[in-house]
């Protein structure tokens, strides 16, 4: 079990061997792929945002319009393409899905940020420093051994995670089919907050469980191919992490 629903023991042991691989999976070759992931994120992030700019200065609105539909269809898509590849379990590393799905995160990421932005002008560069530190920080704790990671820990986190998701999946459900909002914790009160606070420290602490996953994968000869699943992983969770902190640096804003 781990907070991360891609990375898991029942996951890497059903897929790792489905297809032939040359060479075995590395620490250092996850980090690279997750390096390769990130770096083509935050490029095009950067380039949707400055066109979404573009189309508001030629004519005043469109931009912020169609960062509105991006945000929409990339958060939708991405969050139906994670459920698929997660309960789907295809055979070896499916590059095509991981693509689409870097994709599908450029416009949601663009689109919201640009929004935010906005609304709260600096909160981009406020929101990635945080997010840049907080993984800066886990990185360090884990690496460290400051806080043990084991089977015990995983299951917390994923009893945890499995918490969230439940309750953000009940407030999609009653939102669409009646209009109805949970109150209090999307508010910029103190419950809001807090909520808040919760979610990024628990959104945090997944990078903990992904750490372990590709220390694990690495120590059991995984195939090489697996290394993308990891950075797959990684991805996903800097970037719940980062979404968190934008609604963290909003309620703290308003």
């Amino acid at each position: 079990m781990s907070g991360n629903p891609v990375l898991n023991n029942n996951r890497f042991t059903t897929i790792a061997h489905t297809v032939p691989s040359e060479g075995v999976m590395t620490v250092e070759g996850a980090l690279k792929k997750a390096s390769i992931l990130f770096g083509a994120l935050l490029v095009g992030m950067l380039l949707m945002f400055l066109a979404y700019a573009a189309m508001d200065t030629s004519t005043p609105g469109a931009g912020a319009a169609l960062a509105g539909v991006a945000a929409t269809v990339g958060g939708i898509g991405a969050f139906i393409l994670v459920i698929g590849l997660v309960f789907v379990r295809p055979k070896g590393t499916p590059t095509f899905a991981m693509t689409a799905y870097v994709a599908l995160e450029i416009l949601f990421l663009s689109g919201l940020t640009y929004l935010m932005e906005f609304a709260y002008p600096g909160i981009a560069l406020q929101a990635g420093l945080v997010t840049a530190g907080i993984t800066g920080t886990m990185t360090f704790l884990y690496t460290s051994r400051a806080i043990r990671v084991g089977p015990r820990f995983n299951m917390v986190m994923a009893a945890l995670v499995g918490t969230v998701m439940f309750v953000y999946v009940g407030q999609m459900l009653l939102y669409f089919i009646g209009g109805v909002s949970i109150p209090f914790i999307h508010g910029s009160g103190i419950i809001g907050i807090g909520f808040s606070v919760i979610i990024v420290t628990i959104a945090s602490f997944t990078l903990l469980s992904d750490f372990y996953f590709i220390e694990t994968g690495a120590a059991n000869q995984y195939p090489k191919h697996m290394e993308w699943w990891a950075a797959f992983g990684l991805v996903i969770s800097v970037v719940w992490i980062y979404v968190e902190v934008l609604r963290l640096i909003s309620k703290l804003r308003d």
